[in-house]
């Protein structure tokens, strides 16, 4: 997908002669409508004229404004969703009739295979050896599958439970692939070390793939099922999102601190044009090319791949499997 992403301020975003005009303090730039898929706002002080955002509506242009943490606090897109109704009856009703805890089953065992997928990936590409994590995750992901019950919210603790136990093997592995510099001790979100901190934002790009993906389908994205349900957040994209995260952030940001790259952090923040490379890295992630099955696709189109089968067995009209990707 080609973003315009815009990171400076006093940056004006007009339309005029159909195409978009990006005006600042060291001059213009136009850009036309068909070269562009997405407009991200990555800062503050930026203005964007009605005419612009008719403009992006009517081409299908996505809008997304992060905050600076690289959480998308706004999305912008067409409303030409399907099935809304049918889609949204199913996925209310899937919490009283056993079909939710599939799917707080099929989210955690995605996530959990594609972390493994990672480590066996990491492990041919920088000569690691990481064989005995690998076959940690993937029992994990095993007792996920044999989790028994049908109420989702007991099934939601068991889950969560071994899903945290998986992810301490994973970033402790993912730790060993980073050079030492880095200081790089364990995910955590609200550590100020380069590491979490660009995961943050990497995370917050790929938030609005699911959220789209999600209301497009015609689903709810605050009604969730891994994640409970917290007024305001769109908690159905946080669960989709863990299915994706370790192709589309963590792996490209990998290679970029494997390659050398040390983003600048002041206040516990990545400074703007570090957002920017982020914003370029993730982008180059989502663009990536992954199998499932004998099926090939980019990792784009596999997010909204999978909010459509999840949205179809909803309605029940199908299977819902783990989406997990062949490295």
């Amino acid at each position: 997908m080609r973003s315009l992403v815009i990171s400076g301020y006093g940056v004006a975003l007009g339309f005029r002669k159909g195409a978009l005009i990006l005006r600042s303090r060291k001059g213009s730039a136009t850009y036309s409508l068909a070269d562009i898929d997405r407009v991200v706002v990555a800062t503050s002080g930026v203005s964007v004229t009605s005419r612009a955002l008719r403009a992006l509506i009517n081409s299908g242009i996505d809008l997304v404004v992060m905050d600076s943490r690289g959480f998308p606090v706004g999305v912008l897109y067409h409303p030409y969703v399907t099935r809304t109704v049918d889609s949204r009856r199913g996925q209310y009703s899937s919490f009283t009739d056993g079909r939710a805890v599939a799917v707080v089953k099929v989210i955690a065992v995605s996530k959990i295979l594609n972390q493994a997928g990672l480590l066996r990936r990491a492990s041919r590409s920088f000569g690691v050896r990481l064989s005995s994590d690998v076959a940690e995750l993937k029992a994990y992901a095993g007792e996920v599958a044999r989790v028994s019950g049908g109420d989702v919210r007991g099934v939601r603790r068991e889950v969560m439970a071994i899903e945290a136990a998986a992810a301490r093997v994973y970033w402790g592995a993912y730790s060993s692939l980073l050079p030492g510099d880095l200081g790089f001790r364990g995910r955590d979100r609200d550590s100020p070390d380069p590491v979490n901190t660009s995961l943050n934002y990497g995370y917050g790009v790929l938030y609005p793939e699911c959220w789209r993906a999600l209301a497009l389908a015609g689903l709810d994205p605050y009604a969730g099922f891994l994640h409970v349900d917290r007024s305001g957040k769109p908690v159905l994209a946080f669960d989709v999102i863990e299915v994706f995260r370790s192709a589309g952030v963590d792996y490209p940001l990998l290679k970029a601190f494997r390659s050398g790259w040390r983003p600048r952090v002041e206040g516990g923040l990545l400074v703007r044009e570090e957002r920017v490379e982020v914003l370029r890295v993730v982008g180059g992630g989502l663009s990536s090319k992954f199998r499932v099955g004998g099926v090939v696709r980019d990792l784009r189109s596999w997010v909204r791949a999978f909010a459509t089968s999840l949205a179809a067995y909803l309605r029940g009209e199908g299977v819902l499997k783990p989406l997990v990707f062949r490295w």
